[in-house]
C-alpha cells in the first residue's frame, strides 16, 4: 500500500511539475504570449511544488529514508 501511495504522489507530483514548466516554458520558446508577472509567479510555484511532491513519492515508492 505504501508503494501505490508513494507511486501515486510521485506521478502527481511530475504532472505538477509538468504543468508548472510547460506555461514558463511556452511563451518565450514556443511563440506563445509572455505570462504577465503573477500567473509566472503561479506558475514557478507550481513548478518547484511538483518537483518537491514528486521527490516525496519517489522517496516513499523506494522505500528509502526513517519510517515515521
Amino acid at each position: 500500500m505504501r508503494k501505490l501511495f508513494g507511486g501515486m504522489t510521485a506521478t502527481f507530483g511530475l504532472a505538477g511539475a509538468t504543468l508548472g514548466a510547460w506555461m514558463l516554458v511556452r511563451g518565450p520558446f514556443l511563440d506563445g504570449p509572455t505570462l504577465e508577472a503573477t500567473p509566472m509567479l503561479a506558475a514557478l510555484t507550481a513548478f518547484i511544488v511538483g518537483i518537491v511532491i514528486f521527490f516525496r513519492g519517489l522517496v516513499r515508492f523506494a522505500g528509502v529514508g526513517a519510517r515515521i
